[in-house]
């Protein structure tokens, strides 16, 4: 039973690592074939490269997913994991994806001398929709930046209320956020604005902005839920993470 557990922990580690050693292969065979001047039988194109690498990151992330999800030993580990880490493996697919395609980028321009046209772009798009998913997650655990002046001089039974107003009025902020964010997307859908290189709606591309913010209203409601069952119980409210701690 360990070692069925095992080989199924290990079976998307081992399907990254063939995507990633297909991607390798085939970039040293395409270089090879532009300096010797031969053609290759296939060519993936920018989007066929694109979409390669971009599938071995996702599952290199399964990997953790699938570790965390044996480790939970539950029935209802799936729901759980994506409830309280649901950004934390988009950003690290994004994270995987924005760092990786760098050092093959460079490893492409100055080792091989055959750069790709795609990976600018892709890793510009990333790392947007990375900082867009973490909003959403600092949101979850209190992480963003904020003045604790006034709750300092306050009673710990009123931090409660602050928290929920604080709470209430990111939610108003982001839900306008979220009505123009669509309206940019229709922009985009309605006059077919591509990107330069892959050529495919840039709706695909400015969706993180909508994306983080209905994540970011879907975790708000989460902690003002949480902050008035700490009310009601009369627990101490979730303070969340400092940045510095004293």
């Amino acid at each position: 039973m360990v070692d069925v557990t095992r080989r199924r922990r290990s079976l998307p580690m081992i399907a990254a690592g063939v995507l990633f050693a297909v991607y390798a292969l085939y970039v040293l065979a395409a270089a090879l074939a532009q300096k010797n001047r031969t053609p290759l039988p296939f060519r993936l194109g920018d989007m066929g490269e694109f979409l390669l690498f971009l599938s071995a990151s996702v599952m290199f992330v399964i990997a953790f997913l699938r570790h965390d999800l044996d480790a939970g030993g539950d029935s209802s580990g799936l729901w759980r994991a994506i409830n309280e880490n649901a950004e934390r493996y988009a950003m690290l697919v994004f994270y995987v994806f924005v760092c990786a395609v760098i050092v093959q980028e460079v490893v492409r321009r100055f080792v091989l001398n055959y750069s790709s046209a795609w990976a600018e772009e892709t890793a510009r798009y990333a790392f947007i929709y990375l900082g867009y998913v973490g909003t959403a997650y600092a949101v979850r655990e209190r992480a963003h930046i904020r003045f604790d002046i006034l709750l300092q001089r306050l009673p710990p039974r009123l931090h409660g209320y602050v928290y929920i107003f604080a709470e209430t009025c990111t939610l108003l902020f982001a839900i306008i956020a979220l009505y123009w964010s669509m309206q940019s997307i229709q922009q985009f859908i309605r006059f077919e604005g591509a990107s330069p290189v892959l050529r495919i709606n840039k709706a695909w591309f400015v969706a993180a902005v909508p994306i983080g913010f209905a994540l970011v209203i879907m975790r708000v409601l989460q902690s003002i839920w949480r902050d008035v069952g700490n009310l009601r119980a009369g627990r101490a409210v979730f303070t969340g993470k400092a940045m510095f701690e004293e």
